[in-house]
């Protein structure tokens, strides 16, 4: 069902708000450093609102058709389940979810 959402990814992206300003200010002034990770990034909603605000962000996301449509807004985004991604030693300063954390296997 996760990935029911990229049949329209443009559509899915123009319906879907943004998030608050103030809660992406406040997550990047408490965050050590600019790099973050957003798991199951979609279009890129709200990685594009950190990117704004200066971070360097990477998408994982397991929908290619979401993946595709928020790389041609400019985000890095790698094609696969969080569970199964492989980090291959990269860091992040922090780990954002916006309405995907629902998606990942708890176990």
């Amino acid at each position: 069902m996760a990935e029911s959402f990229g049949v329209d990814a443009r559509r899915y992206d123009q319906a879907r708000p943004g998030y608050p300003d103030a809660l992406v200010a406040g997550i990047v002034a408490g965050s050590p450093g600019p790099d973050v990770l957003d798991v199951g990034c979609g279009t890129g909603i709200a990685a594009r609102q950190f990117q704004a605000a200066g971070c360097a962000v990477l998408g994982v996301e397991p929908d290619a058709r979401m993946a595709d449509f928020a790389r041609s807004r400019g985000l890095q985004v790698e094609v696969a389940a969080f569970e199964s991604w492989q980090p291959a030693g990269r860091t992040f300063d922090a780990v954002i979810a916006a309405q995907s954390w629902h998606w990942v296997d708890p176990v």
